[in-house]
């Protein structure tokens, strides 16, 4: 059985963001490390709202592709620049 804390506790970690509070998210992802030390607080949370955490989540996994594939294509330019050193 759960109490009236924890019972008003799991709707506050349910209900719907309001707009004010998804500007305000974006806005302080927006500042370049507070953001981020809030991206992974957000994310990793277990006392999050599980909208903002569910974002934040997503957020990482496409920065981290986005990281991937930039990575591989700047080492695909590197090996490209040295192969065609090697053969003049």
């Amino acid at each position: 059985m759960t109490s009236p804390a924890e019972t008003q506790q799991n709707n506050f970690l349910q209900k719907p963001l309001t707009v004010g509070d998804w500007i305000l998210t974006l806005i302080v992802l927006s500042i370049p490390v507070i953001g981020l030390v809030f991206l992974l607080y957000w994310a990793l949370s277990s006392t999050s709202n599980v909208n903002r955490k569910n974002y934040c989540i997503a957020v990482l996994i496409l920065a981290v592709i986005i990281s991937a594939l930039f990575l591989g294509l700047f080492f695909m330019g590197v090996f490209a620049s040295m192969m065609s050193g090697i053969s003049t």
